[in-house]
């Protein structure tokens, strides 16, 4: 018999979990064109055009998506949004930050016209065709500005036993099994409480005790791989970032745990 070591193991196991995924990504694909070829063809969400499986057509993709325009703008070194002055800080970072323990956020577009459909599309009505475009994105930005390991910010509690899905654990699986990323699911949310259905003060004062680290035992079964300790730089994965109060929260939490450097990439920012 013959004897693989520990690390080959995983590596195998790795492997055939990402070649499951793939395939079963081939097949949605293929379901979705099937589907969209039955009933006609529909609309991008940018521009109108005709389309069949994807939401966004190829030349919005490129010509309003481009990553390399994220980091060509000037933006604020503390929440990422973009300046309109020669100062390092946004005025809102300048005059009252929420942002103290979160290093650096980079938001990849602006909350505004198609995005918030998009948004709304993929979120609320569950049109999960644009998890590998968000995805594809966002690896894009991640590899650009040094990210390897990624906390997702965690759903209501019963959200995925309820509806199936959660957009940004599946926007985790693809980096993780598509792009190599490592994601580290260690924070839970204790509070069912929507965020959105909330004012800004309210959010900032119920934020604080909606999340923390997951329970010892599974912290320590998901820290393995690390040698049980927490990586030393770690970047927080979510949607949107309209406060900011959320990441802030997440950020509190790592760095009392001993993080030294937590980054946040968001797909949209509220301007």
């Amino acid at each position: 018999m013959i004897f693989f070591p520990l690390f080959d193991k995983f590596d195998y196991i790795y492997s055939v979990k990402k070649i499951y995924f793939e395939i079963k990504q081939i097949v949605v694909s293929f379901l979705r064109l099937f589907y969209a070829l039955i009933c006609g063809q529909s609309e991008c969400a940018v521009c109108g055009k005709s389309v069949f499986s994807k939401p966004v057509c190829k030349a919005c993709l490129e010509k309003y998506f481009s990553v390399k325009k994220i980091f060509e703008v000037q933006r604020c070194e503390r929440c990422g949004k973009e300046l309109i002055s020669e100062q390092k800080l946004c005025t809102k970072c300048r005059q009252q930050t929420v942002l103290k323990s979160t290093d650096k956020i980079i938001p990849l577009y602006s909350y505004r016209l198609w995005n918030r459909e998009l948004m709304f599309r993929w979120k609320m009505l569950g049109e999960r065709s644009l998890s590998p475009i968000f995805a594809k994105l966002m690896n894009n930005v991640l590899k650009q500005s040094g990210q390897t390991v990624l906390i997702p910010i965690p759903p209501r509690k019963g959200k995925i036993r309820k509806q199936g899905w959660d957009q940004i654990d599946e926007l985790c699986q693809f980096l993780e099994k598509r792009y190599g990323f490592t994601v580290l699911k260690i924070l839970e949310r204790n509070s069912v409480v929507q965020q959105k259905t909330l004012s800004r003060t309210e959010r900032l004062q119920s934020i604080k005790s909606a999340y923390s680290l997951c329970k010892t035992k599974l912290l320590n079964k998901r820290l393995k791989s690390f040698g049980g300790i927490l990586p030393e730089s770690v970047c927080l994965i979510d949607d949107v970032c309209t406060t900011g109060a959320t990441l802030e929260s997440c950020a509190e939490i790592l760095k009392s745990a001993g993080v030294k450097t937590v980054n946040a990439v968001t797909l949209f920012t509220v301007d």
